[in-house]
């Protein structure tokens, strides 16, 4: 159950990263109510598993897809 619930969350962040592009860590956290470290270590973990970030020289994340 952990590993489904663990999942969940990096899907919640990832979209609404998706939703707020150019948003820092710390604004995706307020909005899911997590701590922004929370966030901040599910990066790599999204990166990993497929969903493609960017982060621009100010802090703001952006996710994007890949080309085929």
């Amino acid at each position: 159950m952990g590993r489904t619930a663990n999942q969940n969350r990096l899907h919640e962040i990832y979209y609404k990263i998706e939703e707020n592009p150019g948003k820092r860590p710390g604004f995706i956290a307020r909005l899911l109510g997590l701590n922004r470290s929370e966030v901040t270590r599910a990066l790599p973990e999204l990166e990993k598993r497929g969903f493609l970030l960017s982060e621009d020289e100010k802090g703001g994340l952006w996710a994007f897809w890949r080309r085929k």
